[in-house]
């Protein structure tokens, strides 16, 4: 892949291809677990989304934003294991 080529890389454009992509995942992260965190809670499917006191309560106000950090914590974690993992296999021994 042209990505990996330039990550590699130590210049300029890797810098900007992986500030980009922290930013693609800084997005992907939240949405992925917002939903996971909703369910573990036990609140419904829009009841999330509103972290005032009249519409979500406490759990959606303190508690689901705290487990959804900790989900994309976790989430982050098996990414980089994922990452070791295929950056390890790809080293050529001679």
């Amino acid at each position: 892949m042209v990505l990996i080529k330039i990550l590699k890389r130590k210049d300029g454009a890797s810098l900007v291809v992986g500030v980009i992509l922290a930013m693609i995942a800084a997005q992907t992260l939240p949405s992925l677990t917002a939903g996971l965190a909703g369910n573990l809670l036990g609140l419904e499917v829009g009841q999330y989304l509103a972290y005032s006191f009249p519409y979500g309560g406490w759990v959606a106000t303190y508690l689901h934003p705290v487990l959804s950090a900790l989900l994309q914590l976790l989430l982050l974690e098996v990414l980089a294991w994922v990452y070791v993992w295929a950056a390890s296999g790809n080293d050529k021994k001679k």
